[in-house]
């Protein structure tokens, strides 16, 4: 295509503008700059620069892009044949001269939309010429070792795999001495020379979804002749260097000259003030220049040198001066003293509060239910006022209404006895007690359900033998509890085992998931353990199990148990 058909077609661009989405109102970032070249039968992508922070925020806002043909409006979407659209952008897998033109993508998102041009120009070519009409210039230097490097970084990073060809002159570039692949799309040219000048290809041969396609660039290689080029300071490098005070300290100015023959360069230490002295009796002298040749080159070194290190030298700038034909360059260091080694007072630190964090987790686990006793007795400012639920008993009772047999008694006992007399008279908590509490000729299921919803616990007393034949009350309560607790989430139920269970089948299957959920308090455990009298004291272990399980109250519970070990 010529340079007046190029022409036109941005003349076209201005006239058409608009007509890819003429009845819809989006904010027109107008043509992009860039144009796309292609030739027949190589592969194009245009890429809708839209979808960028710079215009909405991509992270947050959904958006989906549509494609259009500028001239007649056609929308582009999924694939035609040659043509897909995939992410932001739009692949032309075989390119033809029918489809220069302009194409419109269109992002919209749920509040708005916007709109932009991209061109596309596919240009003949003559018949094995391998190169492309539009050359990408690069430029390599002699003696060095050089890189050339494929311009096809957006195809890159929108296939799904691919490889390299190398082209010179359109003769094939095999890998060798002269030669060699790296980075996927460079291509390392060894010991440049002015032969090396030319037109390089790279053909990228890629596999889009399953389809194989191919595109290709051409490199307009210059070759530069290292006499022209200027002395480079690789150390120092305008940095910050720290040391010690009191002791030696040396640093070394290098330069690279990128010549070959004579030259004339020279190199010195100097501080804002002065040179620094060449003589090495000084404190404070620099060293004769050195040279160490290289293939494509040379390195000069003069090295700074500090017999002791004293408190003037701090926050000096020093500046590496060098001299030449082609002017003066100079790079510093600034020096200053070192830090404190703080690495063993916090490997200490961090050691000791690991440590700490390690025990205190361990004697929380250990004393967790004394340690929030404790805290509920002197600190119960920081609880939630346990009135303030609209509930009037802090728990209510579940109790087999049937003989327990061994020492520890009947369940009667422990319900209506043992418990009320621990609970409530020590410990201040207000208990529902069927049989107890219950008003005379109250309906049975009323009662039951009005009063565990009044309830912030469930206390479960069971045995063996419990659930086996129960009457109907208690099967009532125990579904009524077990349902508003597993199922409506609104009541905490506290396991009390009145005897050993061996045979966990005996259990309802919604007391024995309560069970390994958050185990149960056993009884008859502690009456094995405990004596008859330390079997009523609050700050037994039993009872502070039950007592972590119950609902905040507001009496201190060391002064109830204070009472009580004085009641005994």
């Amino acid at each position: 295509m010529s340079q007046m058909q190029s022409l036109m077609l941005v003349v076209s661009a201005v006239c058409l503008h608009g007509i890819g989405s003429a009845e819809e109102f989006c904010k027109d970032y107008g043509i992009q700059f860039e144009r796309v070249y292609t030739v027949p039968g190589d592969a194009a992508a245009l890429n809708c620069t839209l979808a960028s922070p710079d215009v909405f925020d991509v992270h947050s806002t959904p958006y989906n892009i549509s494609w259009y043909e500028w001239r007649s409006g056609r929308e582009l979407s999924g694939g035609l044949g040659r043509i897909w659209d995939r992410e932001t952008m739009l692949w032309f897998l075989s390119s033809t001269l029918e489809d220069s033109g302009h194409y419109e993508c269109v992002l919209r998102t749920p509040n708005t939309c916007f709109k932009q041009v991209s061109v596309l120009i596919v240009n003949a070519t003559e018949l094995g010429d391998c190169n492309r009409p539009y050359t990408a210039a690069q430029t390599l230097t002699v003696i060095a070792n050089g890189y050339l490097v494929c311009p096809l970084l957006t195809y890159m990073d929108h296939v799904d795999s691919y490889y390299f060809e190398w082209y010179k002159d359109c003769e094939p570039i095999l890998e060798g001495d002269k030669y060699g692949f790296v980075n996927k799309n460079a291509l390392l040219v060894r010991e440049v020379s002015p032969s090396d000048k030319g037109y390089y290809t790279c053909r990228m041969i890629f596999n889009l979804t399953g389809t194989i396609g191919y595109t290709a660039e051409t490199i307009d290689c210059q070759i530069i002749d290292k006499w022209i080029l200027r002395p480079f300071v690789s150390e120092p490098a305008n940095d910050t260097i720290r040391t010690d005070y009191g002791a030696p300290f040396n640093k070394t100015c290098r330069v690279f000259v990128p010549s070959k023959g004579s030259h004339r360069v020279d190199v010195f230490w100097a501080t804002e003030e002065e040179f620094i002295s060449l003589d090495p009796s000084d404190r404070v002298y620099q060293l004769t220049q050195s040279k160490k040749k290289v293939p494509d080159g040379e390195w000069l070194e003069v090295s700074l040198n500090f017999t002791v290190v004293q408190e003037e030298d701090f926050n000096t700038n020093y500046t590496c001066l060098v001299f030449s034909d082609k002017g003066i360059l100079s790079s510093y260091f600034h020096l200053r003293p070192s830090d404190p080694n703080l690495i063993v007072p916090l490997v200490l630190l961090f050691t000791g509060l690991a440590l700490t964090f390690l025990i205190s987790v361990a004697v929380y686990r250990v004393f967790k239910i004394d340690i929030v006793l404790w805290c509920r007795s002197y600190f119960p400012y920081v609880y939630t006022d346990p009135g303030s639920d609209g509930k009037i008993y802090d728990a209510y009772v579940v109790y087999p209404r049937m003989c327990l047999g061994g020492s520890t008694g009947s369940a009667e006992t422990f319900a209506l006895h043992t418990l009320p007399h621990v609970l409530e008279r020590n410990c201040g908590y207000r208990l529902f007690i069927f049989g107890r509490d219950s008003l005379p000729g109250e309906a049975i299921v009323d009662s039951i359900q009005e009063n565990i919803s009044k309830s912030r616990r469930l206390l479960l007393l069971y045995t063996a033998s419990t659930f086996s034949k129960p009457e109907a009350s208690l099967l009532f309560e125990q579904q009524v509890g077990t349902h508003s607790a597993l199922v409506e989430e609104t009541l905490q139920v506290i396991l009390v085992e009145l005897e050993e269970i061996r045979d966990s089948s005996v259990l309802p299957e919604s007391v024995l998931h309560l069970k390994r959920k958050q185990g149960a308090v056993q009884w008859w455990r502690a009456c094995a353990k405990d004596t008859e009298r330390s079997l009523l004291c609050p700050s037994s272990r039993f009872w502070k199990q039950v007592r972590y399980r119950m609902p905040v109250k507001s009496i201190p519970a060391s002064c109830l148990e204070k009472n009580t070990l004085l009641n005994f």
